[in-house]
């Protein structure tokens, strides 16, 4: 049971049915052009009000958490709270696997601290956009497709009926790493367009998810990681389609009737109706 002032959350994991860049922004990030997808693998977030300040505890050793990073950037751009947390994270999803575990993290205390100060929800994902590329996804979650530096986000009606299937490779991939990697001959390579591998998905067209399902990164990353690549067609031999999420280690594969995980429609929620 929880306690009063308490809360418990999931925060959902992603897999990127379609990653493609388009070019490289002055900024020093990418514009990126992505299906975006939540499963049904999650983290879990006890968060307990305290007088001040953040304390957390994790089963998992994680350099730099991102919510240290979240509470803070939250505190500068829209006041420091007057009250603190405590959080004890269950971490599940893996770390550096193109799942976007930390960014799902990150937007569930963000909807932890819009909720229970009423924060507009505009505000909300301005400071989500701040803490993180994909932390404005996770607010709205289930499944989008994804511009910009991630920023840019088109809801759409949620996609269901598919089972996931995952692979991890042991080593970790950072995404600033992986990204550094790409070079202009890279982009904009997908025979298909976004749309229409959602369409496939929407209306089942099985020969046109294959056809169409894409990661930029696979062009980078298999020739050097014998591991992923070992995986990936593992699981292209029994699977609807198949491909790397976001910038690695893990791959996917779809199916319509085997898998631990399926698709879901957010990208946080509470365990409690209570807010």
């Amino acid at each position: 049971m929880e306690q009063s002032g308490s809360k418990t959350l999931r925060a959902y994991a992603k897999i990127n049915l379609y990653l493609d860049v388009i070019g490289r922004r002055k900024d020093g990030y990418h514009d990126i052009i992505s299906l975006f997808q939540n499963i049904s693998l999650y983290d879990t977030l006890y968060i307990e009000k305290k007088d001040k300040g953040i304390e957390i505890e994790t089963n998992e050793h994680i350099e730099n958490n991102i919510l240290y990073r979240t509470w803070n950037i939250f505190a500068n751009q829209l006041g420091t709270p007057d009250f603190g947390v405590k959080i004890i994270l269950e971490k599940r999803i893996p770390i550096k696997a193109g799942l976007g575990g930390g960014s799902a993290d990150a937007a569930a205390l963000l909807r932890f601290l819009g909720d229970t100060m009423k924060i507009p929800e505009h505000q909300l994902l301005k400071v989500a956009a701040i803490v993180g590329s994909d932390v404005p996804f996770f607010l709205y979650g289930g499944t989008a497709i994804v511009k910009g530096k991630g920023h840019i986000i088109e809801k759409l009606k949620p996609l269901s009926g598919y089972k996931v299937r995952l692979l991890v490779a042991k080593e970790g991939i950072s995404t600033r790493d992986a990204y550094a990697t790409l070079k202009e001959k890279h982009f904009k390579k997908s025979t298909c367009e976004v749309y229409e591998l959602y369409e496939a998905y929407f209306y089942r067209n099985l020969s046109q998810i294959s056809k169409c399902t894409y990661n930029i990164f696979e062009h980078v990353l298999l020739p050097v990681y014998e591991e992923i690549d070992g995986n990936l067609k593992k699981l292209k031999r029994n699977c609807i389609a198949a491909a790397l999420t976001g910038s690695g280690s893990a791959v996917f594969g779809i199916s319509l009737t085997q898998g631990d995980y399926e698709f879901v429609k957010r990208g946080v929620e509470y365990e409690t109706s209570e807010i």
